[in-house]
């Protein structure tokens, strides 16, 4: 971690990327921002390791392996536990037809009840006495922050995707719909024309 203190945030500039920028904070800002930041930064380590794990990039036991204190392997099972399962839903056809374009159906957030059975029982395998009656009120104020960051950042992130695959899905279906009706009107002018003839 760099030595001055960091802000945080996402990038607005481009709807459809879900991307973090760290930028330098003013110095002259309050120093009581190192433990919101620390909180941040784990709150992007768990929606980071989630997305590669739903992206296919590592698999359910990777993403355990990843946390090695108790603490954080109990929020990460309350944080996978807290997102809705494949939250964005197939519209259009995502392979090329005829001579159309599909449209890619987003993948980092495409969590599966199955994924999460998955991880906490193996993190269960791993250490099943911290599971035990386990509750979010039981955290500590820094794994509390960074969970509730990371929900409330990965949800932000997850809506920015599905309004970005929505708006391509609608230009899709748009331009079917254009070069549908051109080559209709296309076959009824060349039967008048041959009919005339």
């Amino acid at each position: 971690m760099a030595a001055g203190p960091q802000k945080l945030e996402l990038n607005d500039a481009d709807p459809n990327s879900d991307d973090i920028n760290v930028t330098e904070a003013n110095p002259d800002e309050s120093n009581n921002t190192q433990d919101p930041i620390e909180s941040t930064e784990f709150a992007l380590k768990l929606i980071n390791s989630v997305k590669s794990m739903n992206n296919g990039e590592i698999t359910h036991y990777d993403l355990v392996n990843s946390y090695s204190t108790e603490d954080e392997l109990k929020c990460l099972i309350l944080f996978v536990k807290a997102l809705p399962y494949k939250p964005i839903v197939p519209m259009y056809p995502q392979t090329p037809f005829l001579f159309f374009k599909g449209v890619v159906l987003p993948s980092s957030f495409n969590l599966s009840e199955n994924d999460v059975i998955d991880i906490e029982n193996y993190a269960k395998g791993k250490n099943s006495s911290i599971f035990d009656d386990m509750h979010l009120h039981d955290l500590e104020d820094y794994y509390l922050d960074g969970y509730e960051n990371a929900v409330r950042i990965y949800n932000d992130m997850l809506e920015k995707t599905r309004n970005a695959y929505f708006s391509n899905v609608k230009q899709a279906k748009a331009q079917v719909l254009e070069i549908s009706a051109a080559m209709t009107c296309g076959f009824v002018i060349l039967l008048i024309l041959l009919g005339i003839s």
